[in-house]
C-alpha cells in the first residue's frame, strides 16, 4: 500500500512541473512605440533661388516745369540664393531672410528717345537685394507665407549718340538705391532638410535725381526717377 502511494505522488509531481516552470518564467516584456517626430519649420536654412523681373522707371526732368512724367519698362531674368531662420510657435511660423541676386534686367532703346536715329541708351538694374521678415501659417510640411522689408538695387545708365569723330559724345551712370517690399509665397518640404518654394515680391523705389557723366558731344539733363521691381521666382533651400 505505501509504495503505491509513492509512485501516485511521484506521478503526480511529474504533472505538476511543467505547470510550476511556467509559473515562473516571467513573460518578455513590451515594447512601448517610439512616438513619431513632431515636424517643425524651426531653424536655419540656406538656398538658391531664380526666375524673371520687370522694372518700371518713371522720370521727370526737374528744370522744365512743364515736363509731365513718362515712363519706360524692361524685363530680364534673375539668380541668386539666400539664408534664413524660421522659428514654429503651433501653427505659425516667424522668420528672418536675406536674399541677393544678379539681374539681367535691361531696356535697350535708340532713336525714339530723341537721339537720332544712331543714338542708344542701355538702363539696367544689374542686383537685387532683400532683407525681410516673414510671417507664415504651416499646414504640416507646406507653409503659406508673407513677407516685407526693405529692397536694394541699383541702376546703371550707358548712352551713346551713335557719331564718330568730334561729334561722338556718351553718358553713363551708377546709382543705388534703398526701397520697400511686399510678397508671399508656398513653400513645401519635399523631403527632410530640403523644400522647394515659389514667391512673388513687389518692390518700391522713391524718386532720387539721376545725373550720368557725360563727355563728347551729348549733354545729359537730370531727371527725377521713380522706380519699382516685381519678380516671380522659384527656389530651393536646405535646412538645418
Amino acid at each position: 500500500m505505501m509504495g503505491t502511494k509513492l509512485v501516485l505522488t511521484a506521478a503526480l509531481l511529474s504533472l505538476a512541473t511543467p505547470a510550476f516552470a511556467a509559473d515562473i518564467i516571467a513573460p518578455a516584456p513590451v515594447k512601448a512605440p517610439v512616438p513619431a517626430a513632431i515636424f517643425t519649420w524651426t531653424g536655419f536654412y540656406i538656398g538658391a533661388h531664380g526666375g524673371g523681373a520687370w522694372s518700371k522707371w518713371t522720370g521727370i526732368d526737374p528744370t522744365d516745369p512743364t515736363a509731365v512724367w513718362t515712363s519706360v519698362t524692361a524685363s530680364g531674368g534673375i539668380v541668386g540664393g539666400q539664408i534664413g531662420g524660421n522659428y514654429q510657435i503651433g501653427n505659425v511660423v516667424v522668420g528672418l531672410e536675406g536674399t541677393g541676386a544678379w539681374s539681367s534686367v535691361t531696356l535697350n532703346a535708340g532713336g525714339p528717345f530723341g537721339g537720332g536715329a544712331g543714338f542708344t541708351l542701355s538702363l539696367k538694374n544689374d542686383y537685387i537685394a532683400t532683407v525681410a521678415g516673414r510671417f507664415g501659417v504651416a499646414f504640416d510640411r507646406v507653409l503659406l507665407y508673407a513677407k516685407g522689408g526693405a529692397a536694394f538695387t541699383r541702376d546703371k545708365y550707358n548712352a551713346n549718340n551713335g557719331l564718330a569723330g568730334a561729334l561722338a559724345g556718351s553718358a553713363s551712370g551708377s546709382f543705388n538705391r534703398t526701397g520697400w517690399l511686399a510678397g508671399g509665397g508656398v513653400e513645401w518640404m519635399f523631403m527632410p532638410n530640403w523644400s522647394v518654394r515659389a514667391e512673388y515680391n513687389y518692390m518700391g523705389f522713391a524718386a532720387i535725381t539721376e545725373q550720368p557723366a557725360t563727355s563728347g558731344n551729348l549733354a545729359a539733363t537730370p531727371a527725377n526717377v521713380k522706380l519699382n521691381i516685381q519678380t516671380g521666382t522659384v527656389g530651393v533651400n536646405y535646412h538645418f
